[in-house]
């Protein structure tokens, strides 16, 4: 398909050529050089020139094969305007039922209007996909307040509706009903908090923003601090937002914090999209979202060997629900892991955990000792080794046995039940292991 006209000043475009000369280190020169096409009022505008692809052949009126200069070729049907994916034109004329072109089709015209079949099967890139970090979700979030205040309402009545659904959210979620909102002042990085949204003069909505990171060092605490220095009027409203997943929110929830996760941005998301809002920057992040949602879901659809740290994730807060454990990334010298542990009255003193695939007795030393000996390991494969004997626990003695604070002293490599498809048989799995 060829352009003539520029794209910055309408002008035509004409031939012309580009050069790039570099001296080689014996001293000599290499020239390269490309046909182009360039604006004819010289705007700056230039382009390589490419052949665009000629008609070789036709079945009927519909139907053309189009020959590109790469010997490929793309069948074109002109009363439906589709163009079909590229293969080598001669395996599509020894089909057989071509007729020579005998035709005077405008070629560009017809790749304008033609609807390429393999956009079909691509994801439209996604602004998130990009913006991946915590301050890009934080514009985010104050892009989507500061569509509440009510002259927003006339621009774009379905985001201000939206956007009222979120800040509705956040009121409730503290236990209060959401007022008629005449001003919003928002303030990005308050004193290292992400985000402090002012409401009316009376309410401080505090978010703290967590993508894949949790909280730490009694940052929540002093954010409360901070603000209540800075606005002792104020009535707060502290939000810790969350768009992936973690074990627990005993801590945010500990200095009076909200959690706002994933699957309660979600349903304002699609009330919105319900609602007919078309920004692409809030259908996008609903499509971000969606897309987490399901990968930590896939664990229920995808083979094991599939899994990647999403399903790990979503199998471990379904085994949340049936045992008192917690779930989390542990790095190691290896390259980490996502666990999950729990301690059981039948093997106490021993900390169950799995690695992924796999499933270990843990030893912790006590503060008497330090460390774990290697006698004490040795003692404790041996009554571990006796009680999975008597019970058929399938455990068995590691490839080495360590010491240290904290230490393998056994383990199986085949908890995971699985169906005749490969994927998790989850009944069975979680049955399995309440058996320790």
């Amino acid at each position: 398909m060829q352009q003539t006209k520029c794209p910055r000043c309408n002008a035509d475009l004409m031939e012309g050529s580009w050069e790039d000369i570099q001296e080689n280190n014996n001293g000599g020169v290499t020239v390269d050089v490309l046909p182009v096409m360039v604006c004819q009022q010289k705007c700056g505008y230039m382009r390589e020139a490419v052949d665009g692809p000629t008609i070789i052949a036709q079945q009927g009126e519909d139907r053309l094969l189009l020959l590109y200069p790469n010997e490929q070729g793309r069948i074109l049907e002109v009363i439906d305007s589709v163009l079909w994916p590229p293969m080598h034109y001669m395996s599509l004329l020894s089909r057989g039922g071509w007729e020579d072109y005998a035709g005077n089709h405008d070629v560009q015209s017809l790749l304008e209007k033609a609807r390429d079949t393999r956009a079909a099967h691509l994801e439209q890139p996604n602004l998130f996909q990009f913006a991946t970090s915590e301050l890009s979700q934080d514009a985010f979030l104050c892009w989507l307040m500061s569509w509440c205040e009510q002259p927003y309402r006339t621009l774009d009545h379905a985001l201000h509706k939206a956007s009222l659904d979120f800040m509705t959210a956040i009121f409730n979620l503290h236990g209060l009903p959401v007022p008629v909102i005449d001003s919003v002042k928002l303030e990005r990085q308050f004193k290292s908090l992400d985000i402090l949204a002012i409401v009316n003069n009376k309410f401080a909505i505090l978010i703290e923003d967590k993508t894949y990171t949790k909280d730490h060092s009694n940052q929540l605490l002093r954010y409360r601090e901070a603000v209540k220095a800075a606005y002792p009027e104020l009535i707060q409203l502290p939000i810790y937002f969350k768009i992936a997943d973690q074990s627990h929110y005993r801590s945010p929830e500990g200095a009076g914090y909200k959690s706002f996760t994933r699957s309660m941005m979600l349903e304002v998301l699609n009330r919105g999209i319900a609602n007919r809002v078309s920004n692409s920057i809030f259908t996008d992040y609903q499509i971000h979202l969606q897309h987490i949602e399901n990968s930590v879901a896939a664990f229920r659809t995808k083979r094991i060997e599939e899994w990647d740290a999403f399903a790990w994730q979503g199998f471990y807060q379904e085994l949340q629900k049936e045992i008192n454990g917690n779930w989390g990334y542990v790095s190691n010298k290896q390259g980490g892991f996502w666990g999950f542990w729990w301690r059981s009255a039948s093997f106490a003193p021993y900390l169950l955990q799995l690695e992924q695939k796999r499933l270990c007795v843990k030893l912790k030393a006590t503060e008497e000792e330090g460390r774990v000996s290697h006698p004490t390991a040795k003692k404790a494969l041996k009554g571990i080794l006796e009680k999975s004997e008597e019970s058929c626990l399938q455990l068995r003695k590691p490839a080495r046995l360590g010491v240290g604070k904290t230490v393998t002293v056994a383990e199986r490599n085949d908890y995971l039940w699985t169906k005749s498809d490969g994927t998790i048989d989850l009944e069975r799995t979680i049955g399995e292991l309440k058996r320790f």
